[in-house]
């Protein structure tokens, strides 16, 4: 489990040209929402008296405006999915080489997978909307409604309260690291079936869950670690528009850093378990020659 984790942090230290691409990409998404959402904030200066009206009844005014925002806003997040969808194929299929491999090469995984990832996609969120849907309404509505209903301590309610959650999180994560490792096995493998790596994900992490789940909550710590340091070292009001810019993209730097080691470390664990370290099912693409090249090849041939 650490092995593969510190591995995967070498893969991605040795691909810093993935790291780079993918931080300009978001950077291009970003960008548009950001330079038009001035515009779209109400240009009240005085806020409290946005509040008042709000409070008063319905503001059709701000509504419209907070509307333009929330969509503009959603439309960057869809973007943004798609985009990672489309180049996780690529991503994986890097890692899981261990070695440069050229920007076309780079982007034909691309696209041979995202059609795979989509589908695959239509799944997980299917699975993701019966878990608050169904589950989560039942812990915490039936579930919780039987088992405090004579509770008089509230210790009692908390706890009880807390170990709902932690059952629904751990449904959660479950569904998290199926999906993982289902996309791991359309790379590594070159499955084309979204239903067969969804089966062999699920055998993957029944026959091996301390160490898959652990390897999750390692990447995890991982991440919420870098999520901590922003916390502590957020802009403050009175900075700099500069330096707050900096700031900023430095700490977004580090998010997609620590996603593409999470990535990284999945591939090398699944690796290390049914693979060689340097196994890839899908083969580098033969690009052909010029058509000068081919017409003088050609013109050889029949002499």
């Amino acid at each position: 489990m650490f092995g593969a984790f510190l591995e995967g942090v070498r893969r991605v230290l040795t691909a810093p040209a993935i790291t780079l691409g993918v931080a300009a990409a978001t950077f291009v998404l970003a960008a548009p929402l950001g330079l038009a959402l001035p515009g779209m904030l109400p240009e009240d200066p005085d806020a409290i008296t946005i509040a008042d009206r709000v409070m008063d009844g319905w503001d059709a005014g701000w509504a419209a405006e907070f509307a333009l925002v929330n969509g503009a806003a959603s439309s960057a997040v869809a973007a943004s999915v798609l985009l990672w969808l489309f180049v996780s194929g690529g991503i994986l299929d890097r890692f899981a080489r261990a070695r440069p491999i050229r920007t076309a090469a780079f982007f034909a995984a691309c696209g041979v997978h995202f059609l795979r990832f989509l589908r695959l996609g239509v799944v997980i969120g299917t699975a993701y909307w019966a878990l608050f849907a169904w589950l989560h309404p039942f812990l915490f509505t039936t579930l919780w409604n039987r088992w405090t209903g004579d509770v008089t301590m509230e210790r009692d309610a908390v706890v009880i309260r807390a170990a709902l959650y932690v059952v629904f999180l751990v449904s959660l994560a479950l569904v998290s690291l199926v999906s993982d490792y289902a996309k791991v096995r359309i790379v590594v493998e070159d499955r084309r079936s979204v239903i067969g790596a969804l089966g062999a994900a699920l055998r993957f992490v029944r026959r091996r869950p301390f160490r898959t789940m652990g390897l999750y909550l390692l990447s995890a710590l991982a991440s919420l670690a870098v999520v901590g340091l922003w916390y502590g070292a957020v802009p403050a009001a009175t900075w700099s528009v500069a330096w707050a810019f900096l700031v900023t993209q430095v700490y977004v730097l580090f998010r997609i850093w620590t996603r593409l080691v999470w990535m990284a470390a999945e591939v090398v664990f699944f690796q290390g378990e049914l693979a060689h370290a340097t196994y890839t099912a899908a083969p580098l693409p033969a690009w052909p020659d010029s058509p000068a090249a081919e017409a003088l090849e050609n013109l050889t041939s029949r002499r």
